[in-house]
């Protein structure tokens, strides 16, 4: 019975949780939260979840920054021209990449359209063997 009780509390205060309001200040502003500002005209927010394993994102390595992919592979094919100050960021870069690769089960990758999918397992060995590259080139 006792459980029973509990069941009842626990169903009754997520029934009762507050939404997320959105208003306009006077100023233009938008503004976020439960209680908007008496007399001011609001509207409800959906907020979706997130899911259980979003995966963690390689954002040095999405396919919508190819300024950043540009500059480590040419450094990566030529040492000679990168200074240390960027052989040190390459390196910190990579070795974060080896971090996320080696701790992750699911890598996520935004694409240019601003669609995000997760990396298969070939791309995530070429990833993974792309950043051990950078990081016997330029770590020291």
């Amino acid at each position: 019975m006792r459980y029973l009780i509990y069941l009842i509390l626990a169903i009754s205060t997520s029934l009762n949780a507050g939404s997320i309001q959105k208003w306009t200040d006077e100023n233009g502003n938008v503004h976020y939260g439960d209680a908007p500002p008496v007399k001011t005209k609001s509207e409800d927010v959906r907020v979706l979840s997130a899911p259980s394993n979003p995966g963690k994102a390689l954002p040095r390595l999405n396919s919508s920054d190819d300024s950043g992919e540009a500059e480590n592979g040419n450094a990566a094919d030529n040492k000679q021209g990168v200074s240390d100050e960027q052989a040190s960021r390459i390196c910190e870069s990579a070795r974060a990449d080896m971090d996320i690769i080696n701790n992750s089960i699911r890598i996520k990758l935004q694409e240019p359209d601003g669609n995000v999918r997760y990396l298969n397992e070939s791309e995530i060995a070429e990833r993974k063997a792309a950043s051990q590259a950078e990081v016997n080139q330029f770590c020291k």
